[in-house]
Formats: C-alpha cells, structure tokens, sequence
C-alpha cells in the first residue's frame, strides 16, 4: 500500500465540490523518470527554480572538471546523486510548489494504486469526512503560577 498526497486548489476557485473535483493526487513513492531523465523531468514539471540550480551545479562540475582535469566518474557519481535525490524528492518538490501557489493539503490517502487513492478520497471529501478548509490552530494556554513543572515537549502536565 502506497500513501497518496491530495491537494486541492486555492480558494476562490469554485466550491467545495469544485474544489473536491480538482483534487490533485501525488503519489509518497520513487518517481523513476525524474531519477532517470532529472532535467528532462524538471522542464516537464515546471519547476523553475530547481532547474536553474540543477544548471547552475552542473556548470560548477563541468567548470571544476576542465580546470582540475577529473575524469567521467565524478560526472556519473554527481548525475546518480542528483537523480537520486530527485527521485526521492520529487512529488514532494510538485507539492511545495503547489503550496506556493496558494495550493492546500486536503488529505492523505493509503491504497494500492492511483485509482483506489481517487475512490477513497472522493468518498471520504463528498460525505463530508474530509474538511475542505483546514482548522486554525487553537492558542496554547499559558502555564498557571504554582502548577507542577513539566520537563519534556509538552507544555501541560496533562499529556495528551
């Protein structure tokens, strides 16, 4: 079972069930074209921030290549690094760049494929299960004078 990411579009864009069916699913899995073809895919992607720096390191390898006279492997061990970490990063890369553009994080979804992950949250969002708008957080209250000091990550002695 996979873990899917579902964003939908920022406000203003229609209603709730517009919104629903605009719906963005991305997959929490190794993207296997951007591992393979990194540049190729972040042109395809739209991702112009992360293609000008991925031109600009490898200027850098090419430039530090003829001025210290390195052989091909750097070459192979900088493209298998970056495409590695592309490969790793890259839905996560679309999603921020969706946030951004005002995007929202709806849900997330656990199925087998893309079609179940679609099926699941269309479910879930139309019967009103999934919120649309996400809460605002509640202000933390502030300790009493006297109350039993709490050490650890928590700001009350209650836990959760």
């Amino acid at each position: 079972m996979a873990f899917y990411t579902v964003m939908i579009p920022p406000p203003g864009s229609g209603g709730a069930r517009e919104e629903i069916e605009q719906a963005r699913l991305f997959p929490e899995s190794f993207t296997w074209p951007a591992f393979v073809l990194t540049g190729v895919w972040l042109l395809y992607k739209r991702l112009w921030l992360a293609t000008l720096l991925f031109a600009i390191v490898w200027g850098a390898i090419f430039y530090a290549r003829s001025r210290l006279g390195l052989s091909g492997l750097p070459l192979i061990a900088a493209q298998s690094a970056i495409g590695l970490y592309l490969g790793l990063e890259g839905q996560n890369l679309i999603v921020r760049k969706l946030m951004r553009q005002g995007w929202r994080l709806a849900d997330v979804v656990e199925a087998r494929d893309l079609a179940e992950a679609e099926r699941r949250y269309f479910e879930r969002a139309l019967a009103g299960e999934t919120p649309t708008r996400l809460p605002t957080p509640a202000p933390t209250q502030q300790p009493q004078r006297g109350a039993v000091p709490v050490i650890g990550l928590f700001p009350e002695a209650q836990g959760r």
